[in-house]
């Protein structure tokens, strides 16, 4: 890849073996010899340039914050954006429920949405169609791309344009409500969809731009009822036995979860005074068998580590012999390294010979001590599947303080 785009987010830390991950992004931007050194607009094109035809990478990231390390590290250009509450958006939610989200108060200074800086960039790299204007002109062109997905609201524009308004003035009509996709034209009005594979569903004539798709009422088997597939032991016992820990070695099972109170990498949760001080730094929970072992106690200061994280490096799609054995014979598995430095917590609420500990703190995150090998099936990353050995490195300044932090177990018995 030439050129990345990145819009808010701290990507390269919620990866799986997202050190060695981190090391290649280096390797592409920032430890590239072409880097810009003059104000110069020209001179610096050319670098960028030069460096994409060394090799290298040219990374923007659209962001409403600076963010450790994506735009204060990697990024050549950082565009401000308006975040939502500054332009009209939609977005649907986990229950296929499309809505707008309203513009109340105008960005901060140059900021524009997304779309605005992506159209611009696009049509300077000659791409065709990209002259959007409103963000109501990205959400009617989106409409096209919808169409026959459990997301489509195609019918929901072209009602709109029937009745000679925006695809953004219908969808406010129906309020914080909003309407199920897939949105159907059935009996001479916009219906939504409650239910998927709904067999007591009375789809009712499709009217306008409706086609009522199987997977309305029944599942896209032949026989129209759910098929739920195993994933046999076989295909997978082997890459298990290979990444199961050796407690001669000091080796624990390194699983991860998420904190209640923040959302994903605290973007925004980390500007909160009262969440900064509740969750200041990473942590590990420890059984306290493991914690006497190896003297440690909640509040101190510990490091995870491992240098046989393994990453899958070809053969992703439809490679012949799904089993992990097949890949290493066929020298497509190699070696990284990854650690984590953790505030400990002494806890019963894990079991012995296991660590927990928060998926992502963007100063130390976890998913660094997790294979880069995908399942053969889904072809996702086995993100709970990470080992790590563990060393006491001393006390955290939280160990003894009463202000940040807290050691009280999370389970509390009535």
């Amino acid at each position: 890849m030439r050129f990345v785009w990145v819009i808010g987010t701290t990507w390269t830390a919620a990866m799986a073996a997202s050190q060695e991950l981190a090391a290649s992004f280096r390797r592409l931007t920032v430890e590239n010899p072409h880097q810009i050194a003059s104000t110069n607009k020209q001179a610096m094109i050319d670098t960028l340039l030069a460096r994409v035809e060394s090799g290298g990478m040219v990374v923007v990231d659209s962001d409403i914050y600076p963010v450790e390390p994506i735009n204060t590290k990697f990024a050549d250009i950082v565009l401000p954006a308006a975040a939502w509450g500054e332009h009209d958006a939609t977005r649907c939610n986990g229950e296929r429920r499309l809505r707008l989200y309203a513009k109340f108060y105008d960005p901060p200074g140059e900021a524009k949405p997304d779309w605005w800086a992506i159209s611009r960039f696009a049509q300077k790299m000659g791409f065709a169609d990209f002259d959007w204007r409103t963000d109501n002109d990205v959400f009617e062109e989106g409409a096209r791309f919808s169409r026959g997905g459990v997301l489509d609201y195609n019918v929901l524009v072209w009602y709109a344009r029937r009745i000679g308004k925006k695809g953004h003035e219908v969808l406010r009509a129906l309020g914080t409500r909003g309407i199920q996709t897939p949105v159907r034209w059935v009996s001479g009005q916009m219906v939504g969809t409650v239910r998927l594979h709904d067999s007591t569903l009375e789809v009712g004539s499709p009217g306008g731009p409706t086609v009522h798709a199987k997977w309305l009422t029944h599942f896209s088997s032949h026989s129209g009822k759910a098929l739920l597939l195993k994933s046999p032991w076989e295909l997978f016992s082997d890459f298990y036995t290979r990444v199961t820990p050796d407690p001669a070695k000091g080796e624990f099972w390194l699983t991860t979860g998420r904190i209640n109170e923040i959302w994903q990498s605290a973007f925004d949760d980390a500007r909160k005074p009262y969440l900064r001080n509740r969750w200041p730094d990473t942590w590990v929970e420890i059984h306290p068998d493991d914690a006497a072992t190896y003297g440690i106690e909640s509040g101190d200061l510990v490091r995870l580590f491992s240098d046989d994280i393994l990453i899958q490096t070809g053969g992703w799609v439809r490679v012949q012999g799904y089993r992990f054995t097949d890949l290493v014979n066929d020298g497509l598995i190699g070696h990284g390294r990854g650690e984590v430095v953790a505030v400990a917590i002494v806890s019963e609420d894990v079991q012995p010979g296991l660590l927990f500990t928060n998926f992502l703190h963007p100063a130390s995150p976890a998913n660094s001590l997790v294979h880069r090998v995908p399942d053969p099936f889904a072809n996702v990353y086995r993100f709970k599947l990470g080992k790590a050995q563990i060393e006491k490195l001393g006390e955290s300044p939280y160990k003894h303080a009463f202000d940040e932090m807290t050691f009280k177990p999370r389970t509390v018995m009535a």
